[in-house]
């Protein structure tokens, strides 16, 4: 059992759910843009990300996730400051002072792990933490009919994360009816057919706080310097 599996057992795994990389043309043709997943891990990199939105999961109940792509969290190493069973309709932002949601239902993590395991609640929940990257353990995409394109996604936005970064995140598959999650073994050759499977071999990204955008070619781990 490797650590997200385990932190999934013990009702400590959260998924902060995003929207997939928009493919655009740029001035390098066609280019995966993965600036919105680039700008919040700039943030975390860099003082940390505020009044985020994310879902915690329980084994054996499919919670729903607010998107069908996104990133693990532990949430051991997040600031949860608001715990709600539903969605809470946040805005804002604890920094500004201007942050909002219905009022909390629960105190912990630990609470919430316990009412969703005991009453098998499948609506999506929503805690909000203040969190570093740090905190980050892997990204996940929902098994689906078109789990096959989320993957690619996934994959694309591991390349973009990689460069930044210089953390190869494993992959996780996260199943919404039976409520199991699972590492994602990329081989070279899975690697390889993911990547020829893509409709352009390049990554943009552009986070507020960079002066100039990027533009990578989308590599596999085993590209990399190690």
């Amino acid at each position: 059992m490797d650590n997200v599996e385990e932190l999934y057992m013990n009702g400590k795994l959260l998924v902060r759910a995003m929207d997939l990389p928009q493919l655009k043309r740029g001035q390098e043709g066609l280019e995966y843009d993965c600036s919105t997943w680039a700008n919040e891990f700039s943030m975390m990199q860099n003082g940390g990300l505020s009044s985020a939105s994310s879902t915690l999961l329980v084994p054996t109940v499919g919670v729903s996730t607010y998107k069908s792509i996104g990133f693990l969290i532990n949430s051991d190493m997040a600031d949860c400051f608001h715990i709600s069973k539903t969605d809470s309709g946040s805005n804002g932002n604890v920094e500004n002072g201007d942050f909002f949601a219905k009022e909390a239902d629960f105190n912990t993590i630990d609470e919430l792990a316990s009412y969703i395991y005991n009453s098998k609640d499948t609506t999506m929940n929503e805690v909000n933490i203040n969190t570093t990257l740090g905190s980050v353990e892997g990204l996940f995409f929902n098994e689906c009919p078109r789990q096959d394109m989320l993957l690619q996604m996934v994959y694309v936005v591991r390349s973009c994360l990689k460069s930044m970064t210089g953390i190869d995140y494993p992959i996780y598959s996260y199943d919404t009816v039976n409520g199991k999650i699972n590492h994602i073994e990329l081989t070279e050759e899975v690697e390889q057919q993911i990547a020829e499977s893509l409709r352009t071999n390049k990554v943009f990204y552009w986070p507020d706080d960079y002066e100039q955008p990027v533009v990578e070619e989308i590599k596999s781990s085993n590209d990399y310097t190690r």
